[in-house]
């Protein structure tokens, strides 16, 4: 199937927000208020439009990397930022640019990862990420429940099969797009 940058863009939307999805509810079932904030936003029109053929302007790149959700912890009374990330790599690399960009204009943001391996959901706050020249791994963050100590062990396992399932599933159409 061979499309459009803006279809190829839409799906890519499509299937981050299959993980994002799975995020949010299992935050919301856990007892945090989710807003949407990234591309399901006000913003998500003009988002699509900021090619990399866009000016680059500070505004642009802030808007094209503004977090997907924002989170309300009614116990603390605390609002957090969160950007979802699924790769599909058991072994993730994450760009350090992803990282220097979020550290330039969301700081104060934390930057979960869904990845096919142990505890599947991770999460690290990106204030606490050194700025390095190499990939981020694994290493550099902790456990999705460690940070979002609200979510149950048991919910941590019925959302990771979910996640897993999702993830087979987009490996296996992107194999069959590959066989066409």
């Amino acid at each position: 199937m061979s499309g459009s940058g803006d279809e190829k863009f839409l799906d890519s939307v499509l299937k981050g927000n299959v993980h994002k999805d799975i995020v949010r509810v299992m935050l919301q079932k856990s007892g945090y208020t989710i807003y949407n904030y990234g591309y399901e936003s006000p913003f998500a029109d003009v988002k699509s439009k900021l090619t990399k053929n866009t000016r680059n302007s500070k505004t642009v790149r802030r808007i094209r990397s503004s977090p997907d959700l924002l989170v309300y912890d009614d116990q603390k009374n605390d609002l957090m930022l969160v950007e979802v990330k699924m790769r599909n790599d058991p072994s993730p690399k994450i760009r350090p640019r992803l990282i220097r960009r979020l550290k330039e204009f969301w700081n104060d943001s934390i930057l979960v990862l869904v990845v096919p391996h142990g505890n599947v959901f991770y999460a690290q706050k990106i204030a606490e990420l050194e700025t390095k020249p190499v990939y981020y791994r694994l290493t550099d963050f902790e456990k999705f429940q460690d940070v979002f100590t609200h979510v149950r062990t048991e919910d941590i396992s019925h959302y990771k099969d979910i996640a897993l399932q999702n993830m087979k599933k987009q490996n296996e159409s992107s194999t069959e797009e590959n066989d066409e």
